[in-house]
């Protein structure tokens, strides 16, 4: 793709976006970042920019300054729907993603990059570590944490580049073209960010809009059936999960893994002795025989079904809640039902859960994560599970699910543990 003029606005100082910036700045655009956020983690990136003559804002976008660009790059936490973004496209101003931006100026191009409604960030893990384990040069970034365009110094043209993407990053992307391209699953899912099922699985989609008959495009086949019968992938189709026997993530790695030239041993040796990964179903610790579980990552109906299928029946306290993606939770009836003893429910959508699961099982709802973990405590027997798995995004209570899988483990330990924690 042809890369577009020197003037950009970069919209959001997250992670993506301030390293966008920083690297923009440094090939020689004229940038003008803003975030609608004055928080001072904001005001200190702010400051950090502006002392390298990059012009900023925070608490504000400069309307004027934005729609004088050439091109604006989008930070995913910003929702398009809002009045910067609507007049932005009305002025036919191009969006891009970092993502996208990130793709122009790659060095490599070995990409794998891995999306879905659930499990990519455990598929994503598992491709790299086995590269890693084959001897390999990989990085890994994107949706995981650590933005792509914040690793284009260090990856060269032999270099493996494993990315997770979200829908979010995808939407905007135009020319990104991944080698191998992982679509884990598709269900509902960011109804709060986008149109409609529709335009969630045409944003997804996007991860195979530039492959071609080299390439290799990985899918379930009763998500094609269901949501996209008819849509043209050019890429050779390798189909997964069909065996209801094996973990569907271990099928895919495995698959995209051979693709690369892995060996099988070392396949099989990385899959044996994965332990997790840091706040989905992270172990964290058992006190008078109650366990305490972190799912912090599980923002989804899906995820937290997952979740919930790993334990036996009628001894989870659940924690679940937070900012709603779906319009309901219905889905989840016949497992609450099933696994759940009682439910404490936090955060904006502790409404729609009680309406959608009081009838199913026991719930209450907590004025904060604290107050959950502390009646978790006073009602949890011998043998119960505590599992926080809130089914929902962080953004209402917390800066990231991170943050409340820190925080939850610290309340755990001061109150299950008797260990006392700054929270």
């Amino acid at each position: 793709m042809k890369v577009p003029g020197k003037k950009v606005s970069i919209l959001g100082l997250g992670q993506s976006g301030f390293q966008s910036a920083l690297f923009l700045h440094a090939k020689g655009y004229r940038v003008y970042a803003s975030d609608i956020s004055g928080q001072d983690p904001i005001r200190d990136k702010v400051e950090e920019l502006k002392k390298l003559g990059i012009e900023a804002d925070c608490g504000k976008h400069s309307e004027e300054e934005i729609l004088r660009s050439n091109w604006v790059l989008l930070s995913p936490g910003i929702n398009p729907s809002v009045p910067i973004c609507q007049k932005i496209i009305q002025k036919g101003i191009p969006i891009f993603s970092e993502i996208e931006v990130a793709g122009w100026f790659s060095k490599s191009r070995r990409i794998i990059a891995v999306t879905g409604t659930a499990g990519k960030t455990t598929v994503s893990t598992l491709i790299a570590k086995v590269l890693r384990n084959s001897v390999r040069e990989v990085v890994l970034c994107g949706n995981i944490g650590n933005p792509w365009v914040g690793e284009l110094e260090k990856i060269r043209e032999e270099t493996y580049v494993v990315i997770e993407v979200s829908s979010f990053q995808l939407k905007f992307c135009e020319s990104f073209h991944p080698r191998l391209a992982v679509l884990t699953n598709l269900s509902p899912n960011h109804f709060d960010w986008h149109s409609g099922m529709k335009d969630y699985v045409s944003s997804k989609l996007r991860i195979y809009q530039n492959q071609d008959s080299d390439d290799f495009a990985l899918l379930r086949r009763q998500d094609q059936e269901q949501y996209f019968p008819d849509y043209p992938i050019q890429a050779q189709r390798e189909y997964f999960g069909d065996d209801p026997k094996r973990n569907p993530n271990d099928d895919v790695v495995t698959r995209v893994c051979r693709l690369l030239g892995c060996s099988p041993a070392v396949i099989e040796r990385t899959l044996r002795e994965f332990k997790g990964i840091e706040h989905r179903l992270e172990w964290v610790g058992e006190w008078q025989g109650v366990r305490y579980v972190n799912d912090s990552k599980s923002t989804t109906s899906r995820s937290l079904a997952w979740a919930l299928e790993k334990f036996e029946d009628q001894r989870v306290l659940l924690i679940a809640g937070g900012k709603a993606k779906a319009k309901d939770f219905a889905d989840l009836n016949g497992l609450m039902r099933q696994k759940v003893k009682k439910a404490f429910l936090i955060g904006e959508a502790q409404a729609l859960m009680e309406e959608t699961w009081g009838a199913v099982c026991a719930v209450e709802r907590c004025e904060s994560l604290k107050e959950a973990v502390r009646k978790t405590h006073e009602e949890a027997a011998e043998g119960d599970i505590v599992l926080l798995s809130p089914a929902c995004a962080s953004f209402d209570m917390f800066t990231n699910y991170e943050e409340r899988g820190m925080i939850y483990k610290k309340i755990v330990h001061e109150i299950a543990g008797g260990v006392k924690a700054d929270v």
